[in-house]
């Protein structure tokens, strides 16, 4: 079995815009690959390979083929189709929509395939957990993660999909919400105007999926200490009593304190956290994906400390000067890779409303009773 690490990235994500003025700027994907060359974070015994477009074959095992048809004429014909989520303010039709989203899922489809060999595989590309089998949501076109998640439970493999992005997975909680086989777990910002507006504390699952599914709704200017909290009381209980086959992650990082789109108070010393206790703590298939992250530098910065505890490097305090000049350029005014100060709250201090939340999810989850 292989276990070098594998980065999954193609420079043709570049050729795809969503619009000027649009949240999602792909340009991040090209920032954070470069940050991540620079740092020395591609360097043998790491592997790079390219995403392929991903059959419709695969497509249908998720999405119904009527939209999947519309998708591509959409793109085709530079049509809008409001009533399947295309050329909305979310999802504009823009050239090549299609490719890339067949893109975003053939990368995501073959990195599980490569972590099943026992790897560490990060797709920066995919995340896309709002798109519905019949309509395109929230900037996602194609579900990426439904899909993969779906093959591996149609191979009979228990899969813990962690999700960090700040807006709920809503169409990945409802592809799996009456199965045991994806025990889903997402922390979120939850709340009054927030996007998608699912993930309540009580929406555990239904059926066998009764309590795995697992929702952290987190209020606005949660900080890293209560989160930090949280995932110490949840994730690694749940791993070790789920034993699952693969552990998937949704890397979103716009959950950070300076994201324009969101309103958590968290820093680079959360995710980085994170991902170095999961990388001490799990040995086994490890998929993960991108997600939200609409600060161009931070998206880079946060990705490449993410990676860095994935295949078990360090990275320098200081970005690399080239670097560093496009992050000027872009509005960041420091030379650091982490924030300074690196982590956010009191020592210590879990608001009450955290705790009692966490307490009813470990209440609620089956395994853990």
């Amino acid at each position: 079995m292989k276990t070098a690490p594998l980065l999954i990235y193609t420079s043709q994500y570049a050729q795809f815009d969503y619009g000027r003025d649009h949240p999602l700027r792909l340009y991040r994907l090209g920032l954070a690959y470069e940050l991540m060359e620079e740092l020395g974070l591609l360097s043998p015994p790491v592997e790079v390979e390219e995403p392929y477009e991903a059959s419709e074959e695969i497509l249908l095992t998720f999405h119904e083929p009527t939209y999947v048809r519309i998708l591509e004429r959409a793109d085709r014909e530079g049509l809008a189709y409001p009533e399947y989520g295309l050329g909305t303010q979310d999802n504009p039709v823009f050239p090549g929509m299609f490719r890339f989203s067949r893109l975003v899922v053939g990368g995501t489809w073959e990195g599980i395939h490569r972590a099943l060999e026992g790897r560490r595989v990060f797709h920066m590309g995919g995340g896309m957990h709002h798109a519905r089998p019949e309509r395109a949501e929230g900037f996602c076109y194609l579900n990426d993660i439904a899909i993969a998640l779906r093959e591996l439970e149609r191979r009979g493999l228990k899969t813990l999909y962690f999700d960090l992005d700040a807006h709920h997975c809503d169409a990945v909680q409802d592809a799996f919400y009456i199965s045991s086989r994806v025990l889903v777990v997402s922390f979120h910002q939850y709340g009054e105007g927030t996007y998608p507006g699912t993930g309540a504390l009580q929406e555990t699952g239904e059926a066998d999926g009764e309590g795995y599914n697992l929702n952290l709704p987190l209020d606005r200017y949660t900080e890293d200490e209560a989160l930090w909290w949280a995932y110490q009381e949840l994730i690694p209980p749940l791993l070790e009593a789920f034993e699952p086959d693969i552990l998937f992650t949704q890397w979103g990082v716009d959950g950070h304190k300076d994201d324009p789109l969101t309103a958590l108070f968290l820093s680079t010393g959360i995710y980085e956290r994170i991902a170095r206790d999961l990388a001490s703590r799990w040995h086994g298939p490890w998929m993960a994906v991108g997600g939200g992250g609409y600060d161009l530098v931070n998206v880079a910065r946060i990705w490449g400390l993410m990676w860095s505890a994935m295949i078990g490097r360090e990275v320098p305090e200081e970005l690399p000067e080239r670097f560093l000049r496009i992050a000027i350029m872009e509005g960041y005014d420091g030379p650091l890779i982490r924030d300074l100060p690196e982590w956010t709250g009191t020592p210590g201090h879990v608001p009450p409303e955290v705790k009692q939340r966490v307490e009813f999810l470990l209440r609620a989850c089956p395994i853990l009773c």
